[in-house]
């Protein structure tokens, strides 16, 4: 003989599921709410890789050399494109403007073929449009650690954590 349970007993599947809906929003607030910050110095170095990138590929998309010239003290740094025997800062192309960096966060070449230029900007090393670029390094120094970029002569840009 089969017995008849109440109506009201155990779950609805509709009940078991709005709680694990409920459980999943709630542990997502709290993975989210404790992620760390982004470090600045990572930021900056990722932002950095991704528009010297650029900057190569600009160059050989446009014809004219791209070169990096940066700020005193490294406290920033802005692209410029040779043009009619001058370099020009490329302010109107938006992947390639100026940028300033956090203050603590310094930039600085360690490794490359320096130029001289008369009555404008000169960039530390720049990007030939016929893709035959030298290999040069960076480095950003900032809260105790150093990032170094190395663009190789196999026109890869290694990145690396000095004294790590």
């Amino acid at each position: 003989m089969r017995r008849r349970l109440p109506s009201d007993a155990g779950l609805s599947l509709l009940e078991i599921l709005v709680a694990i809906t409920i459980v999943a929003m709630v542990s997502a607030a709290v993975v989210f709410a404790v992620q760390p910050a982004d470090d600045p110095l990572d930021s900056e170095a990722d932002r950095l890789t991704l528009r010297l990138n650029y900057a190569s590929q600009d160059a050989i998309a446009t014809g004219q050399p791209v070169g990096l010239v940066i700020e005193e003290f490294g406290a920033g740094y802005a692209f410029y494109r040779y043009v009619d025997g001058l370099w020009r800062p490329l302010g109107n192309n938006p992947g390639l403007e100026p940028h300033r960096m956090q203050a603590e966060i310094r930039l600085s070449v360690t490794d490359a073929v320096l130029v001289e230029a008369e009555g404008s900007a000169v960039p530390v090393f720049w990007f030939d449009p016929a893709g035959l670029n030298d290999p040069f390094r960076l480095r950003l120094q900032g809260q105790g650690r150093e990032i170094e970029l190395n663009w190789t002569e196999n026109e890869t840009l290694e990145r690396r954590e000095i004294g790590a």
